[in-house]
């Protein structure tokens, strides 16, 4: 995976963070970012040291907004979570904190992509050819990856992505919440096979857009707003499936906690609190 500039990144980890089990969704639920993200990531283009001092700058006003605007939210999703593990948790809630991590991705989304499009039209022919190489590349990666995997290999790493995370917040799972997180892995539906396809039909979009013809970047916008409405409807009905599967678990678990486990998981939110404070201290200094 190649690395977010530093600041991107501790902005990217902690949205992911502030969310606290939203990535129990995994790489393929909503992973809205995959044609934005690339913009700023270190080799997918090989960038001039011109170019790289003019992101820097478009990028900058950008970051300033994020701490002066967004910080906050991210605290009152802790303060949501932290309310919520008070008395016993349902799948209902733990579904509310992804849909709000997920509405704050869209707004950085929705702001990151003003800074794509301009700086792609900063790009020379040579190097938009070397950045959709590039997430062909990835997209090639990616099925020798996931489609390679048999059925059991697939529940193993539902398996591993649920315990990793829920490891980070409460410890080691008991035995009986090892159980529950295994039967939801289990009962997860495959979603490689239709994330990739429709990946695939994106990037196929997306090349022709970027040959940059008049009018290039409103078009990649209204079809980028088109994605989501478009995708098929068993792709749908996968996701949806697979976050009921993944709440219900995640509530089940945390219902399970053990004293120790829930003084850790107060101490993990209060220690990103403290992070997400100290950021937006900086960004008022």
């Amino acid at each position: 995976m190649k690395a977010l500039p530093k600041q991107l990144k501790k902005l990217a980890l902690l949205l992911l963070a502030s969310s606290l089990l939203a990535s129990c969704t995994a790489t393929f639920t909503y992973n809205q970012l995959d044609w934005l993200i690339p913009w700023y990531v270190d080799g997918y283009v090989d960038l001039t040291r011109d170019q790289k001092r003019l992101l820097k700058g478009q990028l900058t006003p950008v970051l300033q907004w994020h701490r002066d605007e967004e910080l906050l939210s991210y605290i009152e999703i802790l303060d949501q979570v932290e309310s919520d593990l008070a008395a016993p948790v349902s799948a209902a809630q733990v579904r509310g904190w992804i849909d709000e991590a997920f509405t704050a991705g869209q707004r950085v989304e929705e702001t990151m992509m003003t800074v794509a499009l301009d700086f792609g039209a900063t790009l020379s022919d040579a190097q938009i050819q070397e950045f959709v190489d590039s997430l062909w590349e990835e997209q090639e990666e990616y099925e020798a990856d996931f489609l390679e995997r048999d059925d059991l290999e697939n529940i193993e790493d539902n398996l591993e992505n649920l315990e990793d995370f829920l490891r980070r917040f409460i410890g080691r799972p008991s035995p009986a919440q090892q159980k529950r997180l295994k039967l939801a892995a289990e009962s997860m539906q495959r979603f490689d096979a239709a994330w990739l396809a429709e990946r695939e039909d994106w990037l196929t979009t997306l090349e022709l857009l970027l040959q940059r013809q008049p009018g290039w970047q409103d078009a990649l916008r209204a079809a980028h707003a088109r994605r989501t409405a478009d995708r098929p409807p068993d792709y749908r009905a996968i996701v949806d499936h697979n976050l009921d599967v993944i709440t219900g678990a995640v509530a089940d678990v945390l219902n399970q906690m053990s004293p120790k486990q829930y003084q850790r998981a107060q101490k993990e939110i209060e220690d990103l609190r403290g992070k997400l404070r100290k950021l937006i201290r900086q960004s008022e200094s």
